[in-house]
């Protein structure tokens, strides 16, 4: 009896140290990465999105994910006079993709001297936006050595709160509030730069419990979280919001069309 009280005694005691010491890096940590990030807080009524509706009516996020594939024709018929047939990827060129939103991005292609509104869909300028995005920023090739690898750098030390499917449902998400970021979320994703991902990535989220990555070092994969790897980090969580194949809803879509013209309901 007595052996057993002094189990839960010292049990008891060492309860209260881990909540002294998780509640001391709550309250220095978000400090810290309060003055890295120039953030208070990244909840949901921050989620919001800063389209000039003025500028781009018609604006709104994607009906699915943006195809690449779907994109490049649409790109090379409206982009390539101007941009090149492939996106010309120049220190310039990326430094501005990083450092303006998504969904900026697609206001600009709206109106002004692209006035795309008028000639293309929603949903080809997100696929044409996307295909830009990734030939200009790089992506991950689906079944590629570098995608291999950053599979395992994300899936052993992110998915356990975001999940490997980016979906915000890892093992430890309940146990967090507010729970992790859900990359599938296009008004979450869409409305920051990777600029402001970068340095979520890098300096943690004040408030929430996105630690700082920067400088850490992966034991496991004998990786350091170097400048270099945490772009790579931004460009692979990206690439939860589009696909790099025909969307199968689009696929859906020209079936439909198909049978609709092959029984004579539409010419």
């Amino acid at each position: 009896m007595d052996i057993n009280i002094e189990m839960k005694k010292n049990m008891s005691q060492k309860s209260k140290l881990s909540i002294l010491i998780l509640v001391a890096v709550l309250i220095t940590n978000p400090v810290y990465a309060a003055t890295q990030t120039g953030l208070s807080s990244t909840l949901i009524t921050e989620w919001h999105s800063s389209v000039d509706r003025k500028a781009c009516p018609d604006f709104r996020y994607p009906a699915n994910k943006p195809s690449t594939v779907a994109g490049e024709p649409v790109y090379k018929a409206n982009c390539a006079s101007c941009h090149g047939e492939t996106p010309i990827k120049s220190v310039e060129a990326v430094a501005l993709m990083r450092k303006t939103s998504p969904e900026k991005q697609f206001e600009t292609v709206c109106g002004g001297k692209h006035n795309f509104a008028k000639t293309l869909t929603v949903d080809e300028r997100w696929n044409a936006l996307q295909y830009m995005r990734t030939q200009i920023l790089g992506y991950f090739p689906v079944g590629s050595e570098q995608a291999a690898k950053m599979d395992a750098i994300f899936g052993g030390n992110c998915a356990i709160c975001h999940g490997t499917r980016g979906q915000g449902d890892g093992n430890l998400h309940k146990m967090l509030l507010p729970e992790p970021a859900n990359f599938t979320m296009f008004k979450r994703l869409y409305t920051r730069s990777d600029e402001r991902l970068f340095n979520e990535i890098s300096y943690g989220i004040p408030w929430t419990g996105m630690p700082a990555w920067k400088d850490r070092h992966d034991f496991d994969k004998q990786q350091d979280f170097t400048p270099e790897l945490i772009w790579d980090l931004v460009n692979y969580v990206r690439g939860f919001g589009y696909v790099q194949e025909i969307n199968r809803l689009d696929v859906g879509r020209e079936k439909l069309m198909e049978y609709k013209k092959s029984v004579g309901e539409i010419k």
